[in-house]
């Protein structure tokens, strides 16, 4: 396993003063490495390579060699759905998971690594289960289709004790509305990319700002 360090509490600290993931996911791996390379140097501290990219393993070992030092950026991998994956995803050195569904066999995985972990759930049951299996962070998602912050806000009614990131493809303006419905971390991919690098650049640095401003508001 490429990752020798505690790298669990040093992720979650990343996510604290930056709370944004930047979500890589395109069917070409060239693509895929331009996007991560530039999101790192825009400054996300969580960078997550999906299994939809060609690839996906092999790139973030290439990431994880090519990075200066121990972190951040931090690099994770994405749709991680089935235990196979989690333990790919380990054995390529990746330093926390995400999902888009609740599995207790990659949460096991996840823990016995001592990885962070991040679980997706939609409902109040999903997400109350998430967080009992161990998520570090329960990924509510897809929150655009079924409400948006509206949505958030409701379900974090009883459930405010669970800490909860905000996903499924709103824009960067946005972010100050998941977090006013009570998200502490936004995943976003799409949104962030502009028609140049510059502008790429210019959405970062927005949305980071944002997001940060919406932590130290909640």
């Amino acid at each position: 396993m490429t990752t020798t360090v505690p790298s669990r509490p040093l992720v979650a600290q990343s996510l604290r003063t930056a709370p944004l993931i930047g979500v890589v996911r395109t069917p070409s791996r060239e693509e895929a490495a331009r996007q991560a390379r530039l999101f790192a140097e825009a400054g996300i501290e969580l960078i997550e390579i999906t299994f939809t990219v060609p690839e996906a393993s092999g790139l973030v070992r290439e990431l994880l060699a090519g990075r200066p030092g121990g972190g951040p950026p931090w690099i994770g991998m994405g749709t991680v759905t089935t235990e196979a994956r989690a333990r790919e995803a380990l054995a390529a050195g990746a330093e926390f998971l995400v999902t888009p569904n609740v599995s207790a066999g990659v949460a096991r995985i996840a823990r016995e690594a001592d990885r962070f972990l991040v679980l997706g759930a939609l409902t109040a049951t999903e997400i109350v289960h998430a967080h009992e299996l161990g998520a570090d962070i329960v990924k509510v998602f897809p929150l655009p289709p079924v409400g948006g912050p509206a949505y958030l806000s409701v379900v974090r009614g009883p459930l405010g004790d669970i800490p909860m990131l905000a996903a499924g493809g709103f824009g960067v303006e946005e972010i100050p509305a998941y977090a006013a419905a009570g998200a502490r971390a936004f995943g976003m991919g799409g949104p962030l990319l502009g028609a140049d690098e510059e502008e790429t650049r210019r959405r970062i640095a927005r949305g980071l700002e944002l997001a940060r401003q919406g932590r130290q508001e909640g």
